[in-house]
């Protein structure tokens, strides 16, 4: 039996279209309905994000099957949270319609900047445009899913801050920036100890070949 990989890119889109099929059946009328659906498709993908920002961080410190299996699908993850994310978008998008506020935001706002570097890294999620664009690639990525990460767990606070004002949440009382700081933890971690692996490679008593 052929093994399906892309099954978390699949689970991304089933859990956008439930968000959305909760949020009408909560919502006491149209405008709400989609309010809700795109508040619960931002709240859904951000695990799929987590699991895609993490996955390269886990295989290192953890090596295992399952972390060895969850590094191999993290492509899919990645897309899996396109789709959920996508179809925030479309939510978030109808909602602005029937409050007669399209568009929402300028040109230049960071959600519209978000979604573009997010359809680039759809695009060139291939091996084959890996391979094209090189280090570009890897810069496109990264550029990616740290501005992502800023968007979940920092730019609330940032916001208030910059505004001379208390967050509405505070920080460790908030899910999105306690699991971003675990997941931080688990990129330093990662970082730390390849840059202790390569220390001990360059030094003096390294294993002969």
């Amino acid at each position: 039996m052929k093994r399906i990989y892309y099954w978390p890119t699949l689970l991304g889109f089933i859990c956008g279209v439930v968000a959305v099929a909760l949020g009408h059946w909560i919502g006491a009328n149209t405008v709400e309905q989609w309010q809700l659906a795109s508040r619960y498709t931002a709240q859904v993908s951000f695990p799929l994000f987590i699991v895609t920002f993490v996955a390269s961080s886990l295989v290192r410190l953890f090596p295992s099957h399952a972390t060895q299996a969850l590094m191999r699908q993290r492509r899919w993850w990645g897309l899996g949270f396109a789709a959920c994310f996508f179809l925030h978008l479309a939510a978030l998008l109808v909602y602005n319609g029937l409050r007669d506020n399209l568009p929402p935001v300028g040109v230049f706002d960071r959600g519209v900047i978000a979604y573009a570097v997010l359809l680039a890294m759809v695009l060139t999620s291939t091996k084959a445009a890996q391979q094209k664009l090189g280090r570009w690639w890897r810069l496109l990525h990264s550029v990616g899913m740290w501005g992502f990460f800023f968007i979940f767990v920092v730019a609330f606070y940032l916001d208030a801050l910059l505004k001379f004002e208390l967050p509405a949440f505070e920080p460790f009382s908030e899910p999105y920036t306690l699991t971003g700081i675990v997941a931080l933890a688990l990129r330093i971690g990662a970082w730390l100890k390849i840059k202790a692996l390569r220390k001990i490679d360059s030094g003096p008593y390294r294993a002969e070949c």
